[in-house]
């Protein structure tokens, strides 16, 4: 099978590299291959044009083969400047972002505030009081033109002349949220309940707290932070925040998964990240281990989705581009459409002109022919009328003098009315072939 071009197996790998990212970046055999691209073959469909498995599985085959799914340093090798972000659309994605969190932020200030006040007392009140941010696609005008980096296979220019909505922010699909932040909560319950019994019992005997399910994460990140007083120096190990900075911070994992919030997918795993640093904080090596490998995860799986949207985004700058061409083929077509109307109705008008002209002069021809006949038959009367007043007075004399005069007058005048006629007959013949 020839090589697919550089730019086919970059978005193949782009579309793929989720599903063959982790444990499956070791995969080889091609039943397996074929298993997971059919497992998420809706997905695949929209991230790659003209999808088809028996053109796909190969080239996932040989990119697994040359361990790219599973080293981010080989695959920045085999496709220069696959990871380098666009700097214009980076900019406007990393406003989006800043917008949601900013929104996010506010509510969480309310719920927050309100819980302090009030413990969990009127806090959903507080809450549904304020506009509560989701996840919707923003409309953002994408006027400016996006210079495409060399490294990527193509010299393209992104030009969008349309408001579009945008992929960004990045949400998770909420059910993978809500799992997430509620474990994160369930796990920071039990670390914290862990280290309590280690070092200060007293302390949850006296509450009657006698397991991790009894205290809810905001009685242990609610100010002040009384307990914390009483731990020992060397109970907590030092990092680059204080345990008072940290749990004001991880109190949001709970606001978060108790009121539902939406949040995008780099909150939810800066909420992950200030949890893994509450149990590295605690010296808890296990949870700090679990929390840790799920920040990783999410970080990777987040990267994977933004590296999505771009091949959709491009994919959608490649077919508007597509469209634009299209569309101005058809504006063409349209102008030499309407301009060779105008030039027909131009022609049209020209041969009916003609015509009329070539009408008028036949019929005022016939007319002048007309108007000389008549004129000609009129001299001729005249004519004829004079004549036979001298032929009457010339045979009225020569009657008054013979009788043989007179046979000899009738015999003259039949004559002339035969030339006469003679003549008429041959004009009117004459006549008859002009008309």
């Amino acid at each position: 099978m020839p090589a697919a071009p550089t730019s086919e197996e970059r978005q193949i790998f782009l579309a793929c590299r989720a599903i063959f990212s982790g444990g499956h970046a070791g995969i080889r055999k091609a039943k397996a291959i074929r298993t997971r691209l059919e497992m998420h073959e809706s997905s695949l469909r929209r991230l790659i044009p003209n999808y088809d498995i028996t053109r796909v599985m190969p080239i996932v085959k040989a990119l697994l083969e040359k361990r790219l799914f599973g080293s981010s340093a080989k695959a920045e090798a085999y496709f220069p400047g696959l990871f380098d972000p666009c700097p214009v659309r980076q900019t406007l994605n990393a406003a989006l972002e800043q917008e949601a969190s900013r929104s996010n932020e506010e509510v969480l200030e309310v719920v927050s505030q309100s819980y302090e006040e009030h413990g969990s007392e009127g806090e959903d009140e507080r809450v549904d009081a304020v506009a509560v941010p989701a996840p919707a696609p923003i409309d953002v005008d994408l006027t400016h033109e996006v210079k495409v980096e060399e490294g990527n296979d193509s010299d393209a220019t992104l030009s969008l002349e349309r408001s579009t909505a945008s992929l960004f922010p990045l949400y998770l699909p909420y059910h993978a949220q809500h799992r997430i932040l509620t474990n994160v909560q369930q796990v920071l319950e039990e670390c914290i309940f862990d280290f309590m019994k280690k070092w200060l019992p007293n302390y949850l005997e006296r509450n009657g707290w006698d397991c991790a399910a009894a205290v809810e994460l905001t009685k242990w990140t609610r100010p002040p932070f009384r307990w914390t007083t009483q731990i020992p120096e060397d109970a907590l190990h030092p990092t680059d925040l204080k345990i008072e900075s940290i749990l004001s911070k991880v109190v949001k994992v709970r606001h978060t998964a108790v009121h539902r919030l939406p949040t995008t997918a780099r909150g939810v795993c800066d909420l992950v990240g200030i949890a893994k640093q509450l149990a590295e904080t605690l010296g808890d090596t296990l949870r700090t281990s679990q929390l840790e490998s799920l920040h990783s995860d999410l970080q990777d799986k987040i990267q994977i989705l933004e590296f999505n949207k771009n091949v959709l985004e491009e994919n959608l700058a490649c077919q508007l581009r597509d469209i634009e061409a299209e569309r101005q083929l058809l504006t063409r077509r349209e102008e030499r459409l309407r301009a060779k109307t105008v030039e027909d109705d131009r022609e049209n008008k020209l041969m009916m002109g003609l015509l009329l002209e070539e009408s008028m002069e036949q019929i005022f021809r016939v007319e002048e022919v007309q108007s000389e006949t008549g004129r000609k038959w009129l001299r001729l009367g005249n004519k004829w009328t004079s004549f036979t007043g001298t032929v009457a007075g010339w045979a009225q004399d020569r009657l008054a003098k013979n009788a043989l005069a007179l046979r000899l007058g009738i015999f003259v005048l039949f004559c002339f009315i035969m030339v006469f006629v003679c003549v008429v007959g041959r004009r009117f013949m004459y006549l008859i072939r002009i008309l």
